[in-house]
């Protein structure tokens, strides 16, 4: 009973506490005061407050579309090639939900070369899954058009975009097939040299193992009037899988070319023949030797004639020694590098580079 008493006294007493707590407290909030009260900043704005006011000027600018924007990051990355690279895998990322008139938009107001050659590229990439001819025409009809050479040029470099080789799907239409010839004879050397360019990427891309590759290369280094065009175009691709036809017409360039340069480069791409074709092609060679003048056509057919031949070409190469002596030594190399019997081209070419190597130390 007293227990009982006790906690019931106790009780009271926190009663009382709290209560004379809660009048003290009241007193000081809502008394009268003499201080001026310190305003407190609220912990967030107050949405009705943010809404009234106007938003930064920035904001109401036009936002560009994400194509334009690419495009500017492109054109802002000269002096990065990996930032470009990246640019345009998100340029392609774009394509498939790109409207086409607008990409095209793009492609004929533009003025920068590579930029110019960009787009192009990421038009020309619309053929790949469609295989629809218009998306190439229109390339070609503006190529036609363009006054400037360095962008016509890039036009032209656009066409590596095509899964497939360019100088074989422009020759299988009519309304395509003359884009190569025309520009392979263009008077500006950009033009003609983007040409080239395409080829060799071409042959390198199918390991120079294309028979339609290798022909329109011989094709249109038959038809270019430009030497170095023609010189390139016909080092541009292995003849290998060529057919006889084609194989004929580098032998004509050999023996009927008026420029040495041209006729060099048909002796070293007359090397990469056929088994069936070499041949003809030997004996086409070494009579050429015997009555060639320019050491670097004699260079070049010796070198074909060792390509050729390999072990094989050795009494050859000595039925031609003394025909000009100042080529004897060039001749004596070859039969020392061919006395080692290699059984690849590579590694004969390995063996002359680390001879050639040796004796530019020596010197």
């Amino acid at each position: 009973m007293r227990a009982k008493k006790k906690w019931v006294g106790l009780g009271a007493g926190l009663i009382a506490v709290l209560a004379g707590l809660g009048v003290w407290r009241s007193g000081r909030t809502d008394g009268p005061s003499s201080e001026t009260p310190v305003p407190v900043a609220p912990t967030a704005p107050a949405p009705a407050s943010a809404s009234k006011s106007p938003p930064p000027e920035d904001m109401l600018r036009p936002v560009p579309c994400e194509l334009d924007s690419l495009v500017e990051e492109y054109r802002q990355g000269k002096g990065s090639p990996a930032w470009r690279r990246y640019v345009v895998e998100q340029l392609r990322g774009l394509l498939e939900s790109l409207p086409p008139e607008q990409l095209w938009a793009k492609v004929e107001a533009e003025q920068d070369p590579e930029v110019l050659e960009a787009l192009s590229a990421l038009w020309v990439m619309r053929f790949n899954p469609t295989g629809d001819r218009s998306v190439l025409e229109r390339v070609l009809d503006k190529a036609g058009r363009e006054p400037d050479p360095v962008r016509k040029a890039g036009m032209v470099r656009a066409l590596r975009a095509l899964d497939a080789p360019a100088s074989v799907v422009l020759a299988m239409e009519e309304s395509t097939r003359q884009a190569y010839r025309q520009w392979v004879k263009d008077p500006a050397p950009e033009v003609r040299e983007a040409v080239v360019g395409n080829l060799t990427e071409e042959a390198r891309r199918i390991f120079e193992r294309s028979q339609s590759v290798a022909e329109q290369a011989v094709t249109l280094a038959s038809e270019a009037g430009d030497p170095k065009t023609a010189a390139g175009l016909l080092g541009a691709s292995s003849i290998e899988a060529a057919r006889t036809p084609a194989v004929d017409s580098v032998r004509r360039l050999l023996q009927e070319s008026e420029h040495p340069e041209v006729r060099a480069a048909a002796a070293k791409a007359l090397g990469t023949v056929s088994v069936k074709e070499t041949g003809r092609t030997m004996q086409a060679l070494n009579g050429r030797f015997a009555t060639e003048r320019e050491r670097e056509v004699r260079s070049a057919i010796l070198e074909s004639i060792s390509r050729l031949g390999l072990a094989s070409a050795v009494p050859v190469l000595q039925k031609l020694k003394g025909v000009d002596p100042s080529m004897d030594g060039e001749i004596d190399t070859w039969l020392t590098l061919l006395a080692s019997q290699p059984q690849t081209w590579n590694l004969l070419l390995r063996d002359k580079q680390a001879l050639e190597h040796g004796r530019g130390q020596e010197g």
